[in-house]
């Protein structure tokens, strides 16, 4: 019994770990699809009206995610106050862990599956997004065009921190690719990502057959369980 309530405690961490990404992410969609800044348009399957102003478009479901993550966090914390202080051996008290583990798993897979429909759907607005480079946000590539003809980097940060104003445009794209070290923009890595996300798929589907196996030698007949 310990160590299933250990489990369901490490379970539970590794899916707020998930969600406390996508809230993040629902925060900069909802502030990025604001019309001060216009980079993105939400689906409408996501949003709702205003009681009063008809003009408005509210990211409720974004903004519900963004709140679904405090849950899971408080599941995740609820089981490990239930048996922080428990003496090893059978405990009664581990019935009290099942129903915010489960609670805390079906959030968890609603804000994926949320997430999942906002990013299949947004719209990217492009023009925006390129209008928002003003010339100031190219001051680190012109500190290391300093740096690439031989001038410490000390002494490139404060020439171009001393002459912001001199700062001209460049081409966005062109600037997003030119970051080719592993991580930066120009060089994602996504291949990686994909890679371990396959290994896992692959795991958990060995896994599944196995479970199912199982059961089915256990009760005598298939049985679907999801």
């Amino acid at each position: 019994n310990n160590s299933r309530g250990k489990m369901e405690s490490i379970i539970l961490d590794a899916v707020d770990q998930v969600v406390l990404t996508l809230s993040k992410m629902a925060q900069d969609l909802i502030l990025y699809s604001m019309p001060e800044f216009a980079y993105f348009t939400l689906p409408d399957n996501l949003c709702s009206g205003s009681s009063i102003m008809p003009q408005k478009k509210n990211p409720c479901g974004l903004e519900l995610l963004r709140a679904k993550s405090a849950t899971v966090s408080a599941c995740a914390f609820q089981i490990k106050n239930i048996i922080k202080a428990l003496p090893s051996g059978y405990n009664r008290d581990f019935q009290e862990t099942k129903e915010p583990f489960l609670r805390g798993v079906e959030t968890g897979l609603g804000c994926v599956q949320i997430m999942n429909l906002a990013i299949s759907k947004v719209q990217v607005n492009k023009e925006a997004l390129r209008a928002g480079f003003r010339p100031e946000i190219y001051a680190t590539d012109a500190a290391l065009d300093l740096v690439a003809k031989g001038m410490p980097f000390r002494d490139a940060y404060k020439e171009v921190g001393l002459h912001l104003d001199q700062l001209e445009s460049r081409d966005p794209e062109t600037a997003i690719k030119a970051r080719t070290y592993t991580g930066t923009t120009g060089n994602l890595r996504l291949d990686k990502a994909q890679a371990a996300l396959a290994e896992l798929e692959s795991f958990a589907e060995t896994e599944e057959e196995k479970i199912d196996g199982k059961i089915t030698k256990l009760v005598g007949f298939p049985v679907q369980l999801f």
